[in-house]
């Protein structure tokens, strides 16, 4: 028997269809992918090539745009996940204005700013849906992303060979990125063709095989909070490249810094009470960015927050 497969859903389709058939996909799997979004092809490729682009620039280049523990912001090649280093670089982008940005490389910020705004829509809209697919008002969760939110994009490139680090650098892991959920509401991310994505799904671990034109979606921790484990965030990993490089670009919705997540009062009543206490994302989102920059003990869950 064939392994089950992620949901592909078509946003073309009736919005109470698409509603519905998001929810049972963010209930059941955590993980969807979606066609008829709307993001035009030449915009995608674009992206890609620019990113590529940054990716095969200068080492040099590229460390003189080095986040640091002030400044999440701009390139890493020593992230940590669970307390170990991933096999990859990335470049993380804030629409906020904190971004370095390496000289000679002009394309790079309008074409990530447009990805990201584009991103950004069909994440908030996806955001509805989601809400309308638990019964409840589409602009429920409005407020924590207007006027102000803390989302980001993020460039991810895993190399077929481990980039060259010093010699105290955090001890590799066997994947690309160990296992781990999003810290926050929803993620929107462009695969390129090779594969290496894979969701933990009834104890199992399979691949979420890219579909050509399709973005891939994943309920992040704040969004189970928000539907009081209606949706779940599910525990994703990346396979470390060793033939070809792959190269995926996130989009990561989070809430504004002075949000406080806590299941949403519609889903509450005598029979369904509150499984976690309210969850300061401020608070959360910096400890679990302390731990991606550096080891400083056991990550942050959401579980920390249930009561």
């Amino acid at each position: 028997m064939p392994a089950p497969a992620v949901p592909v859903i078509d946003l073309r389709a009736r919005r109470d269809a698409v509603a519905a058939q998001l929810a049972a996909a963010a209930a059941s799997w955590g993980f969807f992918q979606v066609t008829g979004h709307g993001i035009a092809p030449a915009l995608v490729a674009q992206t890609q090539a620019t990113a590529r682009a940054f990716f095969a620039s200068d080492p040099a280049l590229k460390q003189a745009v080095s986040r640091t523990l002030d400044n999440p912001f701009g390139y890493y090649d020593r992230e940590l996940t669970k307390n170990l280093r991933d096999r990859k670089e990335i470049f993380d982008f804030s629409p906020r204005g904190e971004t370095p940005w390496p000289p000679g490389m002009p394309a790079l910020q309008p074409a990530l700013q447009a990805f990201a705004d584009a991103c950004h829509a069909l994440a908030l809209e996806l955001v509805e849906l989601l809400c309308e697919g638990l019964a409840l008002a589409p602009a429920s969760l409005a407020a924590h992303f207007v006027p102000g939110h803390s989302s980001f994009l993020r460039l991810n490139h895993y190399p077929t060979e481990d980039l060259p680090l010093p010699a105290d650098a955090p001890p590799p892991s066997p994947f690309g990125i160990s296992h781990h959920t999003d810290a926050g509401a929803l993620t929107v991310l462009l695969q390129d063709q090779v594969p290496g994505l894979q969701v933990q799904h009834d104890d199992a671990w399979l691949d979420v095989s890219p579909v050509p034109g399709a973005l891939t979606i994943n309920v992040g921790d704040m969004l189970q909070v928000w539907s009081n484990d209606r949706y779940v965030a599910p525990l994703h990993r990346v396979r470390a490249s060793t033939d070809r490089a792959r190269l995926s670009i996130a989009w990561f919705l989070n809430p504004g810094y002075d949000s406080v997540i806590e299941p949403l009062p519609g889903l509450l009543s005598s029979d369904a009470t509150a499984h976690f206490r309210p969850l300061p994302w401020q608070e959360f989102r910096g400890l679990r960015a302390l731990g991606d920059y550096g080891d400083y003990g056991e990550e942050v869950q959401i579980s920390d927050y249930r009561q």
